[in-house]
């Protein structure tokens, strides 16, 4: 099980399927999370939202009707004050795709794809919980 003593780290969900829901309602469940999301509507709205909330995570659907590459590149190109991971989820598949993003002074890295395999919920929140 995951510590009681996290700092509270906020996770955004794109999208409002049960899918969604489900994934937010099992991320809800550990403390230290807050977990928010909303419908996809525009890209505008979406990254006006992404940048108020400054959320240390963003899970995406890759299935999902919104979902394009270009979205991602727009998440990408955000600027950042802190890091932040970036979680593509398939609701056909229980790979899931991570990138991570470091701040270092003016730049932002970014590290490659890394892919996990997910088979009960502690797999998911692991990478959803940030050490």
């Amino acid at each position: 099980m995951f510590p009681s003593t996290l700092s509270t780290q906020r996770i955004f969900i794109l999208g409002s399927s049960i899918f969604e829901e489900g994934i937010a309602h099992i991320l809800r469940l550990v403390n230290g999370l807050h977990v928010s999301g909303e419908k996809y509507t525009n890209e505008i709205s979406f990254l006006e939202n992404i940048e108020q909330t400054q959320p240390d995570v963003i899970l995406l659907n890759e299935t999902s009707q919104p979902f394009s590459t270009r979205l991602l590149d727009l998440l990408f190109s955000l600027p950042t004050r802190s890091e932040r991971r970036i979680i593509v989820v398939r609701l056909n598949s229980n790979v899931i795709d991570v990138y991570d993003f470091h701040c270092r002074g003016l730049f932002k890295i970014f590290d490659a794809r890394k892919q996990f395999i997910v088979t009960n919920r502690d797999d998911l929140v692991a990478q959803c919980v940030r050490a």
